[in-house]
């Protein structure tokens, strides 16, 4: 199983899914922002996006966590950011069997709080063990 969270937001806001349909949703918000890369971090979101629905990352709980504080926002271009990946879910949802998960990740990432941005953060990928 595969938990998108946001953390800023508690639990109440986690979406549990299979690595299937996890790996969909991923890889259809990938295809649906691709043609709409206008910067360098737009294009290191969707290789961000690809690379996470081909492997993942372990957690202490034997699972996978996907959390909205992982993505490498910086501060200045924060709201554009969010909205690039907004609108990229939003279409994913619109041709996606997934529909309502989309959805939900994408309310997830809409109520992300500004302060919770990290300056200097990098995309990070571990390897699963």
């Amino acid at each position: 199983m595969i938990v998108f969270s946001n953390h800023r937001l508690g639990p109440a806001s986690e979406l549990l899914v299979s690595v299937e349909v996890a790996t969909g949703m991923l890889r259809a918000t990938a295809d649906a922002a691709r043609p709409s890369v206008n910067d360098r971090w737009e294009a290191e979101l969707v290789r961000w996006l690809e690379a996470l629905a081909a492997g993942g990352r372990p957690t202490e709980h034997s699972g996978r966590m996907i959390d909205v504080g992982e993505i490498a926002w910086s501060p200045e271009h924060f709201d554009r950011q969010r909205r690039f990946l907004v609108a990229a879910i939003e279409a994913a949802a619109v041709c996606s069997e997934h529909g309502k998960a989309l959805a939900r990740w994408a309310a997830m990432i809409e109520a992300h709080p500004r302060d919770s941005v990290q300056v200097g953060r990098r995309w990070m990928l571990l390897a699963t063990a």
